[in-house]
């Protein structure tokens, strides 16, 4: 479906996985369908995301750590230029206020809601 190192508009990647043209998170019935990453807000991507705050941000957030299975991950290169970097999904996360606010400090942020941890898929 898609290769990596290549490049992928969002319309791109919303005509073959669904979900939102916005989301980091986009998703489809209570699934997860890609993430979309920026490194200046997850400076650690793809192997750790750095969920902000809000109802929606949050929600998405719970719904890739409730998920076992792997979801297309894309980093930001430039405006309209999303390069897949392969298949990714939750290893571990965590709520724990020392691991959001050293991640916070790593990362030049204050709105971090959880910390998740992602791994390769095999």
């Amino acid at each position: 479906m898609f290769r990596i190192g290549r490049a992928y508009t969002r319309p791109q990647i919303h005509s073959l996985v669904g979900g939102s043209l916005r989301s980091y998170l986009p998703h489809v019935r209570g699934q997860v369908v890609a993430a979309c990453l920026r490194l200046d807000t997850n400076p650690a991507a793809p192997a750790v995301i750095l969920p902000g705050r809000g109802p929606g941000i949050e929600a998405a957030a719970d719904l890739l750590i409730s998920q076992t299975t792997s979801v297309p991950t894309f980093l930001k290169r430039a405006p309209c230029a999303w390069e897949y970097v392969g298949e990714f999904l939750p290893a571990r996360w965590s709520r724990d206020p020392a691991e959001i606010k050293l991640n916070a400090q790593r990362s030049g942020r204050s709105d971090i809601s959880m910390v998740i941890h992602m791994k390769r898929a095999s």
